[in-house]
């Protein structure tokens, strides 16, 4: 895989846009705080889905997906967004 083409911190490491950055924090707090204040029913609601099976596996892919996100540091998931962004 070839890198793209941009700035470099003083560890060789691409420095990732402010924007990313907020980006990343916002989307990733707002996302553990849902799940650490909500339930399966309050998750139903939101998305406005009615409580079934599907819905039940939906938010387990959620739950498992906001504690994936939070395996990777902000700084990590901001470069992520950088690259796959075009920056």
């Amino acid at each position: 895989m070839t890198e793209q083409g941009g700035s470099y911190n003083f560890d060789g490491k691409p420095k990732t846009s402010p924007e990313a950055r907020q980006l990343v924090k916002s989307f990733v707090t707002a996302l553990s705080k849902f799940k650490e204040r909500n339930d399966y029913f309050s998750f139903c609601e939101v998305l406005d889905i009615e409580p079934s099976e599907l819905a039940w596996e939906k938010h387990c892919w959620f739950l498992e997906a906001v504690q994936l996100l939070n395996q990777f540091t902000p700084e990590e998931l901001a470069r992520l967004v950088d690259v796959g962004d075009g920056r």
